[in-house]
């Protein structure tokens, strides 16, 4: 099983690698090598010409024989797993990484046996983003900031979706197979736009709202734009 942590613009601020310190993988760009060299363990020089997080993506998913792969992005902030104590919900902060790496294999599994090929969860932390009284289900999206898929060849990121990839290959999987395992018991919330680098440094308003566009059209009756309060970029599925 192949832990990818894509990375970029972020030497000594991620955090994921002291959650996962053995396990994990971090791919970064040729030319920061040295930048990351000592802050985290296990190191992979992405070539120059693959630009852009999509293009990563399927580098790592392409140049690995790894049957597992499980996508987290670097910058992992609460993590852990919700559960229900009478009628209240109650979050267990979890940073073992045998715990994790445990999850992650039995996710895998029960992908397989439904015949799936993409199993993750939803990683904002608005508490509509975890249900433990329904921790999975198939009918929901999942992003790429802790995305399992089973590297077969079947299943590659869109490379003209330069955000929102992980929507696409999502809704892709669910037409093609009926359905996606989503774990919504699961918290594994990120720190995106508190620090420098990563998807700070090239998402755009403009780009976020052109790729839901084109996702609108792409799957048609299956997703539509939901404007909240707290971002105006949510997608809600009408399945």
């Amino acid at each position: 099983m192949l832990i990818a942590v894509p990375s970029k613009g972020r030497a000594g601020l991620t955090t994921t690698d002291k959650i996962l310190k053995n396990n994990s993988t971090f791919f970064i760009p040729d030319s920061e090598y040295h930048q990351y060299k000592g802050l985290v363990k296990n190191i992979v020089c992405v070539p120059k010409e693959v630009q852009g997080i999509t293009a990563t993506r399927n580098w790592i998913l392409k140049n690995t024989e790894e049957k597992y792969v499980v996508m987290l992005d670097d910058d992992a902030k609460n993590v852990g797993y919700n559960f229900l104590d009478k009628r209240n919900t109650k979050k267990v902060e979890v940073r073992e990484e045998g715990f994790w790496m445990e999850e992650f294999l039995k996710y895998f599994d029960l992908a397989e046996q439904l015949d799936y090929k993409i199993w993750g969860t939803r990683t904002e932390s608005s508490p509509r983003g975890t249900y433990p009284y329904k921790p999975i289900l198939t009918k929901s999206y999942v992003t790429a900031s802790l995305m399992g898929i089973i590297n077969d060849g079947e299943y590659y990121f869109d490379e003209s979706f330069k955000v929102k990839e992980d929507y696409e290959i999502c809704l892709r999987h669910i037409r093609d197979k009926g359905g996606i395992l989503a774990i919504r018991y699961l918290h594994w919330e990120n720190d995106h736009w508190g620090k420098d680098g990563g998807c700070k440094d090239y998402r755009t308003v403009e780009m976020e709202r052109q790729a839901i566009k084109k996702l609108i059209k792409l799957y048609p009756g299956m997703i539509s734009s939901a404007k909240r309060k707290a971002n105006e970029f949510t997608i809600k599925l009408n399945l």
